[in-house]
């Protein structure tokens, strides 16, 4: 039986996925990359974690959905792969007509949903064209319309327009500070990890509850960098996004390690990047307005109180801070310890007027009280 033979739906598609045996999974690697000619040997299961668990997830997710789909096997998937790959320049209609001679009795809606699964699988990038996606959705994915007259490679240049944003955003000089630790730490920001590059450095949410989506799948666009010129995305493309990764997860800092060990994240199994880390914005032009955005918040004033009270990027600032903190608090403390010592005393000298006046009651020569001179 062949290595990449099997059924794509399933209920259990991720246990049998993350579970397959190396030999499985280089097939399934060499399948998407040929150009990587990956043994078993040189097989590191840490390194394609993630993506094996994106990839079993996915179609968990669709297994009800299965009979909407042309194929539902391993290799008529991979199959797709291939035809996307040689006949990239065709427009996704034509494309379509192509494959459906392969599948009888199938209609195009379904040819076009396995088309777009193996171009989401393959590339990264949500590709769920309106009156075709199926299955769950989340809210916070971008979702790609593939046109009918678009070619794969045009669909794939309309997502990364270049330049977006150079006129709005000077450049800015990034320092060894400027990392996704210390946004997550200072500026308070929710890192979560997509598997949809669209939507790589996307920042949402309202002040003090920001969320940057970041992608987690570094290794996966080392593979398309390393493959034959031109790259199905766009090198300048891949490089970028490359750099934007090891920018804010820079190689050897010790909070970025741990940080990267805690979530379970692998982008230094591979050798780092050969590139210096960038140091202006200058040199981005995909993701110059979301850097642009980033390091707005970053270098600019606290959103929030909590954010004052754990920035630590001005020292005097926040050693002013929290000494007036610790004033007011001990001040509180002290006054309200002064009151309290004043407050018995009071009471008590209150006591001792309260007696005398008792006395003096009882020493008149009227008749006394017989209550309380008893």
């Amino acid at each position: 039986m062949p290595l990449t033979s099997g059924r794509l739906f399933s209920k259990s598609s991720l246990a049998d996925t993350v579970n397959s045996e190396p030999e499985r999974k280089c097939a399934i690697i060499n399948a998407f990359w040929p150009h990587l000619g990956l043994a078993k040997e040189d097989y590191i299961e840490e390194d394609y974690a993630a993506w094996f668990h994106f990839f079993g997830k996915a179609l968990q997710s669709l297994h009800p959905h299965a009979s909407k789909f042309a194929t539902q096997e391993w290799d008529g998937l991979l199959s797709m792969v291939t035809s996307l790959s040689a006949n990239r320049t065709m427009a996704r209609r034509a494309l379509t007509e192509d494959i459906k001679r392969g599948y009888l009795n199938t209609g195009d809606a379904a040819i076009a949903r396995s088309i777009e699964l193996a171009v989401r699988l393959w590339l990264g990038i949500n590709v769920c064209s309106k009156g075709l996606s199926v299955g769950p959705r989340n809210p916070r994915e971008y979702r790609i319309d593939w046109q009918g007259d678009q070619s794969l490679d045009e669909m794939i240049a309309a997502q990364f327009p270049q330049g977006a944003g150079r006129a709005a955003f000077a450049n800015i000089p990034f320092d060894e500070s400027f990392t996704a630790v210390n946004l997550k730490n200072i500026c308070r920001l929710h890192i979560r990890w997509t598997d949809n590059l669209i939507d790589h450095l996307k920042l949402e949410g309202p002040r003090g509850q920001r969320c940057l989506s970041i992608y987690r799948h570094r290794l996966c666009l080392v593979n398309h960098r390393k493959g034959p010129e031109p790259t199905i995305i766009p090198a300048e493309v891949i490089d970028e996004a490359i750099r934007t990764l090891d920018l804010l997860f820079p190689f050897g800092d010790p909070k970025t390690e741990a940080f990267l060990e805690e979530e379970k994240v692998q982008f230094w199994t591979i050798s780092p990047s050969e590139s210096a880390r960038a140091t202006e914005l200058d040199e981005f032009k995909y993701w110059r307005s979301n850097l642009a955005q980033l390091s707005s918040l970053f270098n600019g004033p606290p959103e929030t109180f909590i954010q004052s009270l754990l920035d630590t990027r001005n020292i005097p600032q926040f050693a002013t801070l929290w000494v007036a903190i610790f004033g007011v608090f001990f001040l509180t403390i002290i006054f309200g310890v002064l009151s309290t010592v004043y407050s018995v005393k009071q009471y008590r000298v209150a006591i001792k007027s309260y007696e005398l006046a008792l006395a003096q009651a009882c020493q008149q020569k009227s008749t006394p009280l017989q209550r309380f001179c008893d």
